[in-house]
């Protein structure tokens, strides 16, 4: 067993595997102490790399003054990294925000050195919570939305949220999907055929939600 973090909350939520077959782990930490060395203020997108052997090699903190949490992470077809997270930061490492909490997505090099950041969102609470590379090495992330401006619409509370970028995090496209209560997203996948399917769970029973059998319900979306 190997422990990493600091005296304060430190979570790891989403791993990948390395071509030195070591790891990257990414969640969020607002520690400031011994393994964390850089924080940015409140949480932070909290990224390691471990060996195979699980000694640590590295470790890097994105964000800014306020709460920025990385949910989930994918390989890129040029060897790098993507985390996608959401963050209620506007300075530091986020250079815009469009209220409240958007989606942050970062492109990460093998030593953990920023690329790229992008920020998706509306002036709600807009977050994701799972990434996957595309045929055409883009990728689909999913997760939630409850904006309705800035060309998000929204039929309730939380809808559905699926999205997809480029390989460069252009946005090409979004779609929300809903009813008047709370909808999530918590993965997406490519298939072979391009069908993109998204997994999550739904209390509504309106809208785009033709039945609700109780409660919370299991939400499968298929989509292209």
């Amino acid at each position: 067993s190997k422990y990493y973090g600091g005296s304060f909350t430190d979570t790891p939520l989403g791993v990948v595997k390395t071509a030195d077959n070591g790891f990257i782990l990414v969640g969020s930490s607002d520690s400031n102490d011994v393994d964390i060395k850089n924080n940015k203020g409140s949480y932070d997108f909290w990224v390691i790399k471990i060996s195979s052997k699980g000694t640590l090699v590295w470790e890097k903190s994105f964000g800014g003054s306020e709460i920025d949490e990385a949910r989930a992470i994918s390989a890129s077809h040029d060897g790098n990294f993507i985390l996608v997270g959401d963050t209620r930061s506007s300075d530091g490492d986020v250079n815009s925000n469009n209220g409240a909490a958007d989606i942050w997505v970062l492109k990460i090099s093998t030593e953990g050195n920023l690329i790229w950041e992008k920020t998706f969102g509306g002036t709600s609470f807009d977050v994701a919570r799972s990434i996957s590379m595309t045929q055409d090495n883009g990728f689909v992330i999913a997760g939630s939305s409850r904006s309705g401006d800035n060309d998000f619409t929204n039929q309730g509370q939380n809808d559905a949220l699926v999205l997809k970028i480029d390989a460069e995090g252009v946005l090409e496209w979004q779609q929300t999907i809903g009813g008047t209560e709370i909808d999530f997203l918590y993965d997406v996948v490519e298939l072979e055929d391009q069908t993109i399917i998204a997994v999550g769970e739904s209390s509504s029973s309106d809208g785009d939600i033709s039945l609700n059998k109780g409660f919370s319900d299991a939400l499968i979306l298929q989509t292209k």
